[in-house]
Parts: C-alpha cells; structure tokens; sequence
C-alpha cells in the first residue's frame, strides 16, 4: 500500500543499526528485493519498486541502545511528544534533533524497557510502502506488563487496544484514525522488552529458508498467529532480530 502522508501515532519509519552494512545490504537486499542507496555520511535508503521503505546506518559506539531494528512513530509536534513521554513515565534517550532536510527524530525509553523513536517530517515524510512484500507490516511489542504498555502508549500517542476477533494472546493495537491494526501486544516476564519488526512476505515458508541459505538464522516458526497470518522470528548475518509475516 503506498502512503504519501502517514497519520499521526502510525509507525512510519526503521532504521538498521548494525555493525555490518554491507552484509545487510547484502542480505536483505537478497531477501525483499530492496535496493540500496549510500547518502553522504554512511546512512544507506533502502527502496522497493522506487519508494523508501527504511534506512540503515553502522551502529555508533556509545548508542548502543539502538543496535537492531528501531521503529519511528509519527508526530505532527515533536517536542510535544517528548513532553508526553516524559509525562507518562518514559525517559529521553535522545531529544528532538535536525536530521539535515528530512525532518526531526527523537529517541525514546518507555518504562517497561522497549526503546522505539518518533519522527516529525520535513522533506522525508516517511516509508512510502507499507503492509505489501518487502514492507513494513506489522509491529510486536513484548512486555512484561501488557496493561502499563497500553496506558503508556495511549497517552502518548492515543492508541486503542483490544483483542481481536480472530483470538489469540495478544492485544492488537490501533492508532488514532486507523481502520486496521498495525501491531500487537504480548506479554512475555521471561523475555525482554522491545519491539520487533514484521517484513511482509508473499510465500513465508520460502523466505524463512531463503534467509537461512543468504547465512541468516530462522529461530522460530513459521508458526500461526491468530489474528494475524503466519510468522517466523529470524535473524540476520549479524545477529540482529526481525519477523517476516504473511497475512492470514
């Protein structure tokens, strides 16, 4: 689906920070078909069929709270999303900062653990693909307290959450104006906060091996996700942890 403008508290963006790359560039652009562009600086745009869909830049030291998948939401007011943060228990990682042209970004701590960031656009309004192959498709939030989660994250962003039709463990989560839900809460004591990132994929059982031969790991599924379709949990060459979907 493509977007020109995503609504506000929608996740809009990710951005890769890995050790490696090239490997990355190498192996996803394998695995969803992206292509790559290099901008000065070492930050790296991936696109499909023409469109941005994340970024990827080498990991820096001393931020190493960002290694991995990091996910943006949108925000039409930055710092008032800060101050909401703030308000509702999370902490600062990085306040609102100049990204050149392209807009704003901010980083974020909320009070279970999970770190994810907020974007407020200038002449870079986001991913231009979403929820289609190779594309930005669902979220998943783990936490050891579902209900903290959903008080924290509707006040900041004014998210709803309810279980779905279909069943299932997980809350799914709804942003403010949205006809379809984009993620899910699960409430795991034994695992670590955070969120992971859903690639879409058109034949999962053929891009969990296709991961696997391109020297990534499968560790888990494809597996049914009521309410959702069919997962896999994988990881990259360089150890980094994100989940392919195809919707039921």
């Amino acid at each position: 689906m493509k977007i020109a403008r995503h609504p506000a508290g929608a996740p809009c963006w990710a951005d890769l920070d890995t050790p490696d790359v090239a490997s990355a560039r190498a192996f996803y652009g394998s695995l969803f078909g992206w292509e790559s562009l290099e901008l000065p600086g070492g930050y790296v745009n991936f696109t499909l069929h023409g469109e941005k869909i994340v970024g990827a830049v080498r990991l820096v030291e001393g931020e190493e709270y960002s290694a991995g998948w990091s996910v943006y939401f949108m925000s039409d007011d930055l710092d008032g999303t800060t101050k909401a943060v703030a308000a509702a228990g999370g902490s600062v990682l990085k306040p609102p900062t100049k990204v050149s042209v392209a807009g704003s970004a901010a980083v974020y701590r909320a009070p279970d653990g999970a770190v994810f960031g907020a974007w407020e656009p200038d002449r870079h309004p986001g991913s231009g693909l979403v929820r289609e192959p190779g594309t930005l498709s669902w979220f998943g939030l783990n936490t050891p307290d579902a209900e903290g989660a959903k008080a924290f994250y509707a006040q900041v962003f004014g998210w709803t959450a309810a279980v779905p039709r279909a069943g299932g463990a997980a809350d799914q989560l709804t942003f403010v104006g949205g006809k379809a839900e984009f993620g899910g809460i699960v409430s795991d004591p034994e695992a670590a906060s955070g969120w992971t990132l859903h690639f879409g994929v058109e034949d999962i059982d053929g891009a969990a091996v296709a991961a696997a031969a391109l020297g990534g790991t499968v560790v888990s599924g494809p597996a049914e996700v009521a309410g959702v379709g069919r997962v896999a949990l994988v990881k990259d060459p360089a150890d980094v942890t994100l989940a392919l979907v195809q919707f039921a």
